[in-house]
C-alpha cells in the first residue's frame, strides 16, 4: 500500500493519515467466491458515519457530478473492514487474511462493476468525519475515488479503537 498523504505526529497534534486506493476498473458484474455471510439489510448509519457521506457528497455536488446513493452493503463492507482496524490496531486495504475489498466484498455476496475504497485513520480530533473527508480531498487517488462518476453508491464505515484512535473505510460501488 503506498501512503499519499501522512501528517507528521508534534507532541500532542492530532495525526491523520491516509492509504492510496486499491483501484478500480470497469468489469462485468463480479462475485468472484460465494459468499461466506450475509449482508445486513438495516445497517444504521452512525451519526459521523451520515456526516462524513454528507460531506463527501457535497464535494461530488461542487462538481457537478450526481451524488451517491447511500448502499446498506457497502456499508456493512465498509464498517467491517473499519472495525478490524480498530480491533487489531492496523492501517491498510489489505487486512490480516491478505483479503482487499474486492475479495472482502466477495465474501459478503456483493456484486459490482468497480469497485473502491478508502481509508482513514486519525487521533485527537473532535470533528472526524470533517477531517477524514478533508484529507480524502488533498489527495488525489482519495479524490479521485470521491469524484469518480463511474460509482453510483457508496458508504461509510467508521470504528474506534480502546486507544481512541478512529479508523474510516469508505467503499464506492458501481452496480
Amino acid at each position: 500500500m503506498l501512503a499519499t498523504g501522512a501528517f507528521a505526529q508534534q507532541s500532542s497534534r492530532p495525526v491523520a493519515v491516509l492509504v492510496d486506493q486499491i483501484g478500480s476498473r470497469p468489469l462485468p458484474l463480479r462475485n468472484a467466491a460465494p459468499p461466506t455471510a450475509k449482508v445486513s439489510v438495516n445497517v444504521e448509519m452512525s451519526a459521523t458515519e451520515r456526516r462524513a457521506f454528507e460531506l463527501m457528497n457535497a464535494e461530488r455536488q461542487v462538481a457537478g457530478l450526481p451524488l451517491l446513493v447511500w448502499s446498506n452493503e457497502a456499508s456493512a463492507l465498509a464498517r467491517m473492514h473499519a472495525e478490524s482496524m480498530a480491533a487489531r490496531k492496523f492501517f491498510s486495504h489489505k487486512g490480516p487474511d491478505g483479503d482487499t475489498v474486492d475479495g472482502r466484498a466477495a465474501h459478503l455476496g456483493i456484486k459490482w462493476r468497480a469497485i473502491g475504497e478508502n481509508i482513514a485513520t486519525m487521533k485527537g480530533y473532535d470533528d472526524p468525519a470533517t477531517k477524514a473527508v478533508a484529507t480524502w480531498m488533498q489527495s488525489s487517488s482519495h479524490k479521485q475515488n470521491i469524484l469518480n462518476s463511474i460509482y453510483d453508491r457508496s458508504a461509510i464505515g467508521f470504528a474506534i479503537a480502546s486507544d481512541g484512535t478512529v479508523y474510516f473505510a469508505q467503499v464506492f460501488l458501481s452496480r
